[in-house]
């Protein structure tokens, strides 16, 4: 049986890959909402807050694991984490209008609404990122 590498199988900078480390930035920002949402805080600042530090904390993080793993580290780091802000930032509010919107709007469960929303974002993020932050090309 032929030992398959990580490199062949998820190649850098696809989609694929993007999915298997955001999958680790998404468990982080959903243990970070639902740590928020039991306790009382939320009471005091509200859904809308609770899912603003979560993604606050979690993009950070992200940015990071992303440039490890995902891409690459050609671009410098103070580039990368200033394009990442912009991206994240521009994806905090955008999700959180649409995170808002389906919760005003739909009857669906909000563990699911959590999860259509960071699907929807996450391909938003994974092409921002791959073009605008890391610039990340095929060739060496």
């Amino acid at each position: 049986m032929k030992k398959v590498k990580i490199e062949e199988a998820f190649p850098r900078g696809t989609i694929q890959r993007f999915a298997t480390a955001g999958g680790f930035n998404t468990l982080i920002f959903w243990i970070s909402w639902e740590i928020f949402r039991v306790t009382p805080v939320i009471d005091y600042v509200g859904e809308t807050f609770v899912w603003t530090i979560s993604w606050i904390f979690s993009s950070t993080i992200a940015h990071f694991v992303h440039r490890w793993f995902t891409f690459d580290g050609r671009r410098d780091i103070k580039q990368t984490l200033l394009r990442a802000i912009s991206v994240y930032s521009f994806g905090l509010v955008a999700s959180t209008l649409s995170y808002d919107s389906l919760l005003i709007i739909s009857e669906l469960p909000i563990r699911l609404i959590f999860l259509i929303n960071m699907c929807i974002w996450g391909i938003f993020t994974w092409a921002a990122m791959r073009w605008f932050v890391f610039g990340y090309t095929d060739e060496e």
